[in-house]
């Protein structure tokens, strides 16, 4: 756990150092507090993932904090990157909603902060206000950051992992965040059928084979749209989010396997209005090896 108390950061920017009762308390709640605020379950070391191996990657890492217990250039750098990577509207601040999008796609479970951690982000590290809400300032994204290390580094590397760095704190190739392989030529295939307006062999080539044909019927009609609702068909969009899986726009988290199945893509929703919304689909692979949509 950290040696000295966490500081606590005014919504000006200032730092007011803590009373002794509440340095007492802070220090007693800093790991709680932060390994919770930061979507985490605080394990034990060593302790193993549910697939039995030690979590993480065992490759070689650099330093994350120096000799004063501070971020090292390179985690400053990386740092600085996911920032601008979850502030979508580019205001040089993280809103709660960013600050959620960042939780969901650091998280194997998908977490959010909770209001009550998000009400401990905006009291204790740079949080500036604004008409619109306001959010965390760069300055206190490190400092949360910094925290979490400090008192648990590996969950630092679990989210630096997840977010696509590796133990050398550079980006791994963007081909990690796309479809390959088999699977690639079926996505396309797929695009290619439904640009050609065929789509009962869209549906035939997308559908797992133990679908029932009431299922593949309804699903052909959604894809069509009109009838009597006049519903607009949801084609277009679908493809839209096939293309985000085949050019890796907009994918922030591939899980599973690319070989065997199954496989998650995990992005932001394509459709213009529908930016902050976080979409994902799954791919199966069947007995016989064909992919295919799953459920």
């Amino acid at each position: 756990s950290p040696q000295r108390p966490v500081a606590r950061i005014s919504r000006t920017g200032g730092v007011r150092e803590p009373s002794r009762v509440v340095r007492a308390s802070a220090l007693r709640a800093s790991r709680r507090r932060l390994g919770t605020a930061m979507g985490k379950k605080l394990r034990k070391p060593g302790k193993k993932s549910k697939s039995g191996g030690s979590k993480g990657p065992s490759e070689p890492r650099v330093a994350l904090l120096d000799d004063k217990n501070d971020a090292t250039k390179p985690f400053k750098l990386a740092l600085v990157e996911l920032f601008a990577r979850f502030d979508q509207d580019g205001d040089k601040l993280l809103s709660e909603a960013e600050l959620k999008a960042f939780s969901r796609a650091a998280n194997e479970d998908e977490r959010e902060f909770t209001e009550e951690e998000m009400t401990e982000v905006r009291d204790f590290f740079d949080w500036k206000e604004t008409d619109s809400g306001g959010g965390l300032t760069l300055r206190g994204w490190i400092q949360l950051y910094l925290t979490q290390t400090q008192a648990r580094e590996e969950d630092t590397w679990s989210d630096l992992h997840r977010l696509g760095y590796n133990g050398q704190l550079k980006l791994k190739p963007k081909s990690t965040l796309k479809a390959e392989g088999d699977l690639l030529a079926k996505l396309m295939e797929l695009v290619d059928l439904g640009e050609k307006g065929n789509l009962e062999g869209f549906v035939a080539a997308f559908v797992a084979d133990d679908v029932e044909a009431e299922d593949r019927k309804h699903f052909l009609e959604t894809l069509r749209g009109g009838g009597d609702s006049g519903e607009e068909g949801q084609l277009e969009g679908l493809l839209g989010e096939l293309r985000c899986c085949i050019t890796g726009e907009g994918v922030f988290k591939v899980e599973g396997d690319q070989e065997e199945g199954p496989v998650t893509f995990h992005f932001r929703s394509p459709q213009q209005g529908m930016e902050r919304i976080d979409r994902e689909v799954v791919f199966v692979r069947e007995d016989d090896g064909r992919w295919c949509a799953e459920g």
